[in-house]
């Protein structure tokens, strides 16, 4: 696998968000927007990303094929906050201009080096995994529910690629500089992990997750990526494909 091979991917799953439903009737009702609605607005913004300075740190690793990967990863990024908005608009719910945990994110992406920038998109794309997933749950609106399937689809190919990303640069790192950097990681996605469920917990709540099960959702994603760090061989790419309108088994709430 190279990041020519990521490249092809973004390339083919231009079309991530076709057929979804944009005449979908349904408004969201009052308690759908006061449980799901202000984190709705802020995950909009966090979808917005930063293309100019990410492809600045992109240059950084010296190979032309992950610069354009990281274009293709920038246009589904937008995507996701074009659709989001979209949805705000149609809903009545303005959107944020600034976000201050969007703002945070911004600030620990500039600071440091292009592992440090990877690792923190790493971070807010395992964390937004579990929030997606809760939302699904959250409403009863079959165009929010279709978004949320296309982006948890769109995530998880986004998590394999930050964490092939990173095996490529581990090499350049000693085996105890490279510990030290996952405890850290570590640490930083229990700290996002806690600011989501902090500020966010209502949609949680609404989605059918407590804290426990929330911190336990998000520990698993932590360790689906530390396993494709810990065996890089095991990162596929899968197939550009539509995402279905209703749930896979695992989306679904537990009766």
């Amino acid at each position: 696998m190279t990041f020519t091979d990521w490249t092809a991917y973004f390339r083919a799953n231009k079309t991530h968000l076709a057929d979804v439903s944009w005449d979908d009737p349904y408004c969201l009702s009052a308690r759908e927007k006061r449980a799901a609605g202000r984190s709705l607005q802020h995950f909009q913004r966090f979808e917005t990303s930063e293309g100019q300075f990410l492809q600045q740190r992109a240059a950084d690793l010296g190979d032309p094929a992950y610069v354009a990967a990281i274009r293709g990863l920038i246009q589904e990024e937008g995507d996701h906050s074009q659709a989001l908005g979209q949805f705000l608009d149609q809903q009545c719910l303005p959107r944020l201009r600034r976000s201050w945990v969007n703002d945070a994110f911004r600030w620990l992406r500039r600071w440091g080096s292009l592992e440090t920038t990877v690792r923190v998109l790493l971070t807010a794309e395992v964390v937004g995994t579990v929030y997606f997933r809760a939302l699904y749950h959250a409403t009863y609106s079959g165009l929010l529910q279709q978004l949320c399937l296309r982006l948890l689809r769109d995530e998880e190919m986004h998590v394999n690629f930050q964490c092939f990303t990173l095996s490529q640069l581990r090499p350049r790192r000693s085996a105890l500089g490279w510990w030290w950097r996952q405890r850290l990681h570590g640490l930083l996605t229990a700290g996002t992990a806690l600011v989501v469920w902090l500020w966010y917990n209502r949609a949680l709540w609404a989605g059918g997750m407590g804290p426990v099960g929330f911190f336990a959702s998000v520990a698993e994603e932590w360790e689906r990526a530390c396993n494709l760090l810990r065996q890089p061989e095991t990162i596929s790419i899968r197939p550009p494909a539509p995402a279905p309108h209703s749930a896979p088994s695992s989306y679904r709430r537990a009766s």
